[in-house]
């Protein structure tokens, strides 16, 4: 056994000089003229312990203490945890064709969201990000800490301006640069993959250097040339989900690739402790003291005391948002009472969780607030699948409220994706037939001379309805003081300064004119 802070023993010394002092014997003026038989009898409430034994008790309880803080061990084993781990470079293409409207409301944006799921679940990775376009610039190099690059990726205001040109070769030039020292260079690429042309020259330099693509293709139609580089690479090619399945196939073929090449293996210590035997001594004896040592009138009123202390330690901390329960009922009683505008006055001052704008989303429905609806809406995504396909339902409802029923159309398409409700396939069936009514008007009337009045076909319906079914756990709107400075700080954006990667190959589609 041994001692895991040793120098906390030099704190003994204390008690043992004053253990040894309590022994010199001084007689006050009273025992001076009395005998101790006298001083029994005149004594008012004596003590069953005397002042110097209790006195020497509290000594051994601060030793006790001080021996517990010392930490006494024993080593138990030593653990060695083997992870596998690799390199990556993730590359997202930031040209002119990423910012079709395709994916809605962008094939960029959807390419970014992906990017920072990627960080958050690459747990055994090191990462380092380029943007590129024609050219290849460097956002950040090779880290071991994804969730710092998570963090710093999410709040970045990338407003630069890039080349409309996408240029692969440049990305496949930049790592071989950045990660030289790896044996095998994997790459995660993020794009719209270009024109669907020949890459011979740019799979004979993957298998010259060694590099690996793994390719996350953020298209509609399947880009053949980008499948074809992957799979020839080694890598793994995989054509974009609404879920997270694309990222979660993409990091296990990384993650088994990887398996096998490197691995980094840690040493843990594990100790069996032994400060709790010295810490309920010394807590024994303080029982002892205050409960045996006093005579019983005074133990009653210690006892509480011991009591309400112990209470007090027990107790769970309570923040200032405490008072979010109260108001959290507040709210849900106004918008079960279809008070609306007090709900969404109550929901306002609830810490801004998902699910908190869930709720603010339908307090706003409901009000006819369709633009601040669909606000709140898009902030609430990514709680759950169902209720995700219940979020998307709610915001083609508020696009058909206000009249743009294409995009109604791709709210309810995504909905049925996550989970297939048959109140949004009866939507998306009226929307898809009055579609077609209007599209047929037209031709009839000619452009933009028909003016198509859209009886609003599921105002009728109780399909139409928002769906507002979900419980707020109530757990998560408690929110400590920390947690609020960090939502401070992470609502405040960085801007970033990229660094161009000098490279001299590029892609046959790169050099065409856009």
């Amino acid at each position: 056994m041994f001692f895991l802070y040793s120098n906390a023993l030099y704190l003994l010394l204390i008690p043992a000089v004053l253990f040894l002092l309590s022994f010199k014997k001084t007689k006050n003026s009273m025992e001076n003229i009395f005998s101790n038989s006298v001083l029994q009898q005149i004594t008012v409430n004596p003590q069953r312990l005397q002042i110097s034994t209790r006195y020497r008790y509290f000594l051994l309880v601060i030793a006790l203490i001080i021996l517990a803080l010392s930490r006494p061990i024993s080593m138990k084993k030593n653990t060695e945890i083997t992870q596998p781990s690799a390199t990556v470079l993730i590359a997202l293409d930031v040209s002119k064709s990423m910012h079709a409207s395709d994916i809605y409301p962008s094939r960029l944006a959807f390419a970014k969201l992906k990017l920072l799921k990627l960080l958050q679940k690459a747990h055994s990775l090191h990462v380092g990000i380029v943007l590129f376009a024609k050219n290849v610039y460097m956002l950040y190099p090779v880290s071991e800490d994804t969730q710092a690059l998570a963090y710093m990726f999410k709040n970045a205001n990338i407003q630069q301006k890039f080349e409309a040109n996408t240029n692969i070769f440049g990305v496949l030039q930049a790592a071989k640069q950045m990660l030289k020292s790896e044996k095998i260079k994997n790459i995660i690429l993020l794009s719209d993959g270009g024109e669907d042309v020949k890459r011979e020259g740019e799979i004979s330099y993957m298998l010259k250097n060694h590099l690996k693509l793994y390719a996350l293709d953020c298209t509609p139609k399947i880009n053949n040339s980008l499948k074809k580089m992957a799979q020839k690479s080694g890598g793994h090619y995989v054509h974009y989900h609404w879920g997270e399945g694309d990222v979660k196939s993409i990091l296990a073929a990384i993650t088994n690739a990887s398996g096998e090449i490197t691995s980094n293996t840690y040493t843990i210590k594990q100790y069996k402790e032994f400060f709790i035997y010295p810490l309920s001594l010394a807590l024994f004896i303080l029982y002892f003291i205050f409960f045996v040592a006093w005579k019983k009138k005074s133990t009653g009123k210690l006892f509480l005391l011991f009591v309400f202390m112990q209470l007090d330690f027990l107790s769970m901390p309570v923040h200032a948002d405490i008072f979010d329960f109260i108001k959290l009922y507040k709210a849900q009683s106004a918008y079960e009472q279809k008070e609306y505008k007090k709900a969404v006055q109550y929901y306002e001052k609830l810490a801004p969780t998902k699910e908190r704008n869930y709720n603010l989303g339908n307090a706003f429905y409901k009000q006819h607030q369709y633009l601040e609806a669909l606000k709140y809406y898009k902030h609430a995504l990514g709680i759950n699948k169902q209720l995700d396909a219940k979020i998307f339902y709610n915001m083609g409802n508020c696009y058909v409220q206000r009249g743009k029923l294409e995009l109604a159309k791709s709210q309810y398409h995504h909905s049925l994706q996550l989970h297939p409700y048959k109140k949004t396939k009866n939507n998306l069936h009226v929307i898809i037939q009055e579609l077609k009514k209007r599209k047929k008007l037209k031709k009839i009337f000619g452009k933009g001379t028909a003016k198509v009045c859209f009886k609003n076909t599921l105002e009728g319906r109780n399909d139409s309805k928002v769906s507002s079914k979900y419980t707020i756990q109530l757990k998560r709107l408690v929110v400590s003081q920390e947690q609020k400075w960090i939502q401070k700080i992470q609502k405040q954006k960085m801007p970033i300064f990229l660094q161009k990667i000098p490279t001299q190959r590029m892609s046959l589609d790169a050099q065409k004119p856009w």
